[in-house]
């Protein structure tokens, strides 16, 4: 768990302990360097005390956009940090922890340069992992080994032109609910059957994706997932809550592409501001195109075979109105919600919110060798809410 520094009162936690760690994390085009404190976390009324938490001093742009912070709900070797006893000792006689943040420059943005420096001086401290905050809470049983997640949108909807920020939160496109500790026995969230889909490795939620394509066209194949690759932590592809596009390897993008061009040959006209290198492409998402462009009947679903749990192909569904966001980033525009591969990112596929929002999605970290992800067709609800 990491919180904005700016957003955090130390004089008012009075179960604030400082320590000797750093957190820096790059994920993605995102990342943040920060210390490390403990303190006491509750969430509803799970009520975790002594729990470690990063500090963001310093962000790379728009890692958190509106949000205070993010929970992270992997596994711990996503969550390093870095002993600065040794260094703190020979620099800073005076300070023994990272808090207070002892290496100045109060600027929030983080840039290359000093990201470059602070690998440089961490890269001689001891690596320690710190345990997740919803991995404490089940560890010590607060909550089970398992969570749920129901959300409708990957871009914030913007309901009309003049939106203030308390009508967007009003919104009920713009909510969803986080179940720690349960999932299935909330049948008010979801019809049918789930799916299960197997996780390979823990490590990002790694899957098997077997083939990708659009409904109506023949799905375009994928190698299978090297078995060494899985030993190291790796997969094909990762399921990831916390992206708001699907990223696909940039082979499989482009076929993907002209597959949808056979289909619907306006395609490629419409989506032509959208294809370009990363700097353009996020220009794009800031702005959008005007909806009027749009006719979503048109565009076919994504259809994504992944190996379930006993080793079947199972198809999961991303519908055109959960690839392309209307009214984003403002009242009526759209973005598209699909992109090739992030620069210096492996050929693996990142399934993010786009495929989730049809869903309502169970984290089963409880079942199977490494867990098991479960995916049922979501109610229409306009206030989700828990009993």
């Amino acid at each position: 768990m990491a919180v904005l520094h700016r957003r955090y009162q130390p004089e008012q936690d009075m179960s604030l302990k400082p320590t000797a760690l750093a957190q820096e994390i790059c994920y993605g085009q995102g990342g943040w360097l920060g210390s490390v404190i403990h303190t006491q976390v509750q969430a509803a009324q799970l009520k975790l005390t002594d729990t470690p938490l990063a500090l963001v001093h310093k962000e790379t742009r728009h890692t958190f956009l509106e949000a205070d912070g993010i929970w992270g709900l992997a596994y711990h070797p996503l969550n390093r940090s870095y002993d600065l006893s040794h260094y703190l000792a020979l620099q800073h006689q005076r300070q023994k922890y990272t808090f207070p943040w002892p290496f100045g420059d109060q600027a929030q943005v983080l840039d290359q340069r000093q990201l470059q420096h602070f690998k440089a001086l961490i890269s001689q401290a001891p690596e320690q992992d710190i345990p997740s905050c919803f991995t404490l809470m089940e560890q010590h049983g607060l909550c089970a080994n398992r969570f749920a997640l129901l959300c409708h949108r990957s871009s914030i909807h913007h309901a009309c032109a003049e939106t203030r920020q308390a009508s967007l939160k009003d919104d009920s496109l713009n909510q969803g609910i986080l179940i720690l500790g349960g999932g299935e026995e909330q049948t008010h969230l979801y019809d049918g059957q789930f799916i299960d889909i197997k996780v390979v490795h823990d490590r990002y939620y790694n899957l098997n994706l077997k083939a990708v394509g659009w409904h109506g066209e023949d799905a375009i194949p994928l190698p299978p997932t090297d078995s060494k690759l899985e030993q190291r932590g790796s997969s094909n592809a990762i399921l990831d809550s916390g992206a708001s596009l699907i990223c696909l390897p940039e082979s499989l993008f482009k076929r993907l592409l002209q597959s949808l061009y056979r289909l619907h040959p306006d395609a490629a006209s419409v989506l032509e501001p959208f294809i370009h290198e990363l700097s353009k492409v996020q220009q794009m998402l800031a702005e959008g195109i005007p909806c009027n462009q749009l006719k979503l009947e048109q565009w076919p679903e994504l259809l994504f075979y992944l190996e379930g749990e006993k080793g079947e192909t199972c198809i999961l569904t991303c519908p055109a109105d959960c690839y392309w966001q209307t009214n984003a980033p403002k009242h009526g525009h759209a973005v598209f919600k699909l992109m090739g591969q992030l620069p210096h990112w492996p050929a693996q596929s990142i399934l993010g919110l786009p495929l989730f929002n049809p869903y309502y999605v169970v984290f089963r970290r409880d079942l199977g060798a490494s867990g098991t992800v479960r995916f049922a067709r979501k109610k229409n609800v306009s206030k989700p809410a828990v009993p």
